[in-house]
């Protein structure tokens, strides 16, 4: 049974190498493409989980700008914890490791993606 479960839960994300870093796959997708996270080690005690670029450009079509969609799409991440990128056009967590689950980090950051990529034109 245990077996199973963990190959079950396996499909829910994965992380890997891409040379670059790290990257979790979430299986979410916008139009086609993957949002996979970015996975960050700031030093001993942060680390970050960033949005990708084609997060951005989604962003960018959705809002038809970003810049002037920074109020709303801040509302709408912060109760999750997460943060918005106005230069980058990014959403990020960034988490004390041992106050946060990477788990935990994901999922918040999931659930900003899922709530602020249905943001439309501002």
């Amino acid at each position: 049974m245990l077996t199973t479960i963990s190959k079950q839960l396996d499909t829910l994300y994965r992380g890997y190498g891409d040379g670059l870093g790290l990257s979790i796959q979430t299986h979410m997708y916008l139009e086609g493409d993957p949002i996979n996270f970015r996975f960050y080690q700031e030093d001993s005690k942060f680390s970050r989980l960033v949005t990708p670029p084609v997060f951005s450009e989604w962003m960018a079509w959705c809002t038809g700008d970003w810049k002037k969609a920074a109020p709303a799409i801040e509302a709408l991440a912060k109760p999750y914890g997460v943060s918005w990128d106005n230069e980058n056009g990014v959403l990020y967590l960034r988490f004390r490791r041992n106050e946060m689950t990477i788990a935990q980090a994901i999922l918040r950051l999931q659930q900003a993606v899922a709530v602020v990529c249905a943001l439309g034109p501002v």
